[in-house]
């Protein structure tokens, strides 16, 4: 019996073992056949290609006086052509999704805004100018925002059908259209507006392209994203006057601040993604900050809109009364998010804040319609008029 037991361990490679284990395994010399070589994985002489080399494959010759010894490595096809192959059907549809079309639009309208809020009659040039301008560099920027970010993208089930991601563009392709709009955007803006408007586009094509990664590293990048759009009033504004105000500067924090609500809003129920994608953003890291943003920044735009506007003389009083009830309901429910942040109380927030924005712009346009001449008068003279009435309204709120 035991020689049998002895005869079925040697064939199953086992052997007795002397420790408390009934058996233990030992390495055995048996070793799989060699497979025969492909005949194009065989040396050949020199740096002559086989005949039977696969047709869907480069070779790179990585010799030179450095090797003692010649280095070909073969690349397969597949994988050079990822960056400039395209699978697209409607290559139409394909450039929309790729600048984010909507969105470009949506920040053209603040450019537009911005030119027709400054204190100068209307020209027809700059102001298309400021608007298709506006509208290419928003592309361009969207465009190297999706570049960057496919990787993350795919991981996201929100954006994981982008063009990039699902393979509709390739990288070269992106890279050469972001190129081509931003800096046609930047010359429509320095040829037919001024140089001013120029220079504030590229910067914000470059801001955004630090914001980006900046995503991934630090909470703060919510507020870098809220000065990218902040920025194209500021250009529709110069556009039209050639000069930075006071009231141009408080159009733009109205911007600023209604980033906040609006992305705050947003992100909420996207933590999960978010987080998942590596994104380091308020809602990710520190959800009570995401809260008191969004009420704090609600709570700025009501000043903003009903205060600083009509001392700057961006607007008229009218304007200060008008949106005194669009800002108050932004402030409900910024407050609602606050105590209680759920889904559906950010998915209010954020809804509205879409209807917000352009409610804000439209007021500010009824106002203003007709101004007075005061408010057409040298940028001096206007700081300096400004400066003094916002003085003495409070020095009468304080008396």
């Amino acid at each position: 019996m035991l020689s049998r037991q002895m005869v079925l361990c040697s064939r199953l490679g086992f052997t007795p073992s002397t420790s408390t284990a009934v058996f233990h395994t030992t390495t055995t010399n048996s070793v799989l056949p060699r497979a025969k070589p492909l005949d194009e994985e065989m040396p050949t002489s020199g740096r002559s290609v086989s005949k039977k080399q696969r047709p869907d494959t480069q070779i790179l010759d990585l010799s030179g006086k450095r090797h003692k010894k010649d280095i070909d490595i073969i690349v397969a096809d597949q994988y050079l052509q990822q960056w400039y192959k395209m699978e697209t059907k409607s290559l139409a549809a394909d450039y929309l999704a790729l600048c984010k079309s909507k969105l470009s639009l949506f920040v053209a309208s603040t450019a537009t805004c911005g030119f027709l809020m400054a204190p100068v009659p209307v020209a027809a040039a700059p102001l298309a100018a400021a608007t298709i301008g506006t509208f290419l560099l928003s592309s361009a920027a969207n465009s190297c925002n999706q570049l960057l970010e496919a990787p993350y993208d795919a991981q996201m089930r929100r954006t994981q059908s982008r063009v990039l991601v699902v393979h509709r563009f390739s990288p070269l392709h992106a890279f050469t259209f972001a190129g081509v709009t931003g800096l046609t955007g930047i010359g429509l803006l320095a040829y037919y507006a001024n140089p001013l408007a120029a220079a504030l586009g590229a910067l914000n094509w470059f801001i955004y392209a630090v914001y980006t990664p900046m995503k991934r590293s630090h909470i703060g990048c919510t507020w870098a994203g809220a000065v990218v759009g902040a920025i194209p009033p500021l250009m529709g504004y110069s556009a039209a006057t050639g000069y930075l105000d006071p009231a141009a500067w408080c159009l733009a924090t109205i911007l600023f601040s209604w980033q906040f609500p609006h992305f705050n809003g947003l992100s909420w129920n996207l933590r999960g993604d978010y987080s998942k994608a590596g994104y380091r953003v308020m809602c990710v890291t520190n959800e009570r900050l995401c809260r008191v943003t969004s009420i704090r920044h609600s709570l700025a735009l009501l000043g903003l809109c009903s205060i600083a506007a009509p001392l700057t003389d961006l607007t008229t009083l009218t304007f200060a009364i008008d949106s005194l009830p669009v800002n108050a309901y932004l402030v409900y429910l910024s407050y609602k998010f606050y105590k209680a942040p759920d889904a559906k109380n950010s998915r209010r927030l954020f809804f509205y804040s879409l209807l917000h924005l352009p409610l804000i712009m439209l007021l500010m346009g009824i106002s203003n319609y007709g101004r007075n001449e005061k408010q057409k008068e040298p940028i001096v003279e206007r700081i300096t008029n400004g400066y003094t009435s916002m003085v003495e309204s409070i020095k009468s709120l304080t008396a």
